[in-house]
């Protein structure tokens, strides 16, 4: 489990969760990565075919590898439009369910792993929203 800080924020923003939260629930995974602020916005890679439709704020993308790890992005986030009602929302939720998507790419065999399997979620003002994409 690796953390990475790429800037840092202002008073206006805040990410999803923290590092201890993170370290709380990831404690049986050792392969992963988290992201802090690698990029300002999400941006789907050009190796997507079909994209589903985000019209709200991007909160965190996890990227599962062909070389089984795990890439744990999380973007800066306005405190305006993402209240703590939201973040203790997805620290009570949506960690719990990216733990158990992460587990079950974990338990596919090599053979089932044909490219990059992605979990994006959306926040748009009023809940979150889980979207899967593959790609190659």
């Amino acid at each position: 489990m690796k953390f990475h800080y790429y800037r840092n924020l202002n008073k206006n923003e805040r990410y999803a969760t923290t590092r201890r939260h993170l370290r709380s629930v990831f404690t049986d995974f050792e392969a992963i990565n988290f992201l802090f602020g690698l990029r300002r916005n999400f941006e789907f890679d050009s190796r997507a075919s079909t994209m589903p439709s985000i019209k709200g704020t991007v909160v965190t993308s996890v990227s599962y590898h062909r070389d089984r790890s795990t890439n744990f992005s999380l973007f800066p986030l306005s405190i305006i439009h993402y209240s703590d009602q939201a973040a203790d929302d997805f620290n009570s939720q949506i960690l719990f369910n990216i733990k158990q998507w992460i587990q079950a790419q974990m338990n596919k065999p090599d053979t089932s792993i044909l490219g990059v399997e992605q979990l994006i979620v959306e926040w748009n003002g009023k809940e979150h929203l889980v979207h899967k994409v593959r790609f190659l």
